[in-house]
């Protein structure tokens, strides 16, 4: 099946797709770069409670900036 090219709206890659798994996992190695005293589950909790905090459609750069609000508490 062929793209709408009629639909316009923010790229895929602006967005986190936390149904693909990854998705998820790839910003958790993103985290994990610059916290590296965390472990994954500790940056992947944080990632969801910043997704549930912040409307995942609002930009996956907005839940990281949470995410790592939260990792640094």
């Amino acid at each position: 099946m062929a793209d709408n090219k009629s639909k316009r709206g923010k790229p895929d890659s602006y967005l986190i797709s936390f149904k693909e798994r990854y998705e998820v996992d790839y910003a958790v190695k993103q985290l994990q770069k610059q916290f590296p005293a965390k472990t994954k589950t500790e940056v992947k909790k944080a990632l969801t409670k910043a997704a549930s905090e912040i409307d995942p459609s609002r930009g996956r750069e907005r839940v990281m900036k949470g995410a790592r609000k939260l990792i640094k508490k």
